[in-house]
């Protein structure tokens, strides 16, 4: 551990939680403790870190300690929510950053976003906060990325995108230069977005074509 790092509790107890945790630990980071339901997570395979029962303990562990959180929560709304609470009880949620992970200095990440293995962040781009770049994923210059969105495994935002809040770029999928994908879409496995995607939209394809429009409660 760092000197200076008090130690870190991840909010999730799930395979994201897993892969998150291994990123810290492999930077040389002290994991305190996981909060989730499932002792084992969601593989089987028992934690070799505390597991605290819900994340109500997590926040009081983390207040009390003076620990940083990082929530690793698949779900956009959910992990987007308990990111927001933590930075608005003034508790520590920096972003986190896989030591084979590229992020260009001149980037901007906001507080609780995730950058996975062998991913890339490109200069002059701002990441919201709760963004997920998960694993080989590229974001390139000029990119934009809202509050609580994921980038997917393998998926690329090339130069200028911008993606709104709450959206998933599915794995594989590619999202061309300075086209703008809303709030709320779904950018479905593999799809290369050649057009601007509007607001709750679900697009598959090469080039992709509407699927779907996602209504306010989340129905299509």
């Amino acid at each position: 551990m760092g000197a200076g790092d008090p130690g870190w509790v991840v909010l999730g107890a799930g395979g994201h939680a897993r892969s998150v945790v291994d990123v810290l630990e492999r930077a040389g980071h002290a994991v305190v403790a996981v909060s989730g339901a499932d002792p084992t997570g969601d593989h089987g395979e028992p934690w070799h870190v505390d597991v605290l029962a819900d994340d109500r303990e997590a926040f009081d562990l983390i207040s009390a300690r003076g620990l940083r959180a990082v929530v690793a929560i698949g779900a956009n709304p959910a992990r987007t929510g308990l990111v927001h609470e933590l930075v608005a009880r003034g508790l520590s949620v920096p972003p986190v950053v896989a030591a084979t992970a590229t992020v260009s200095p001149r980037s901007v990440l906001g507080a609780g976003t995730v950058v996975l293995e062998h991913a890339h962040v490109g200069p002059s781009t701002r990441l919201g906060e709760a963004v997920i770049v998960n694993t080989s994923a590229v974001v390139e210059h000029d990119c934009r990325v809202g509050a609580g969105s994921h980038v997917a495994p393998g998926a690329v935002l090339l130069g200028g995108a911008t993606v709104g809040s709450g959206t998933l770029v599915g794995s594989g999928a590619r999202i061309l230069p300075r086209v703008t994908v809303g709030s709320g879409a779904t950018i479905g496995a593999g799809a290369v977005v050649t057009g601007h995607v509007a607001d709750g939209q679900t697009v598959v394809g090469v080039p992709a074509v509407t699927r779907g429009t996602r209504r306010p409660g989340g129905t299509l």
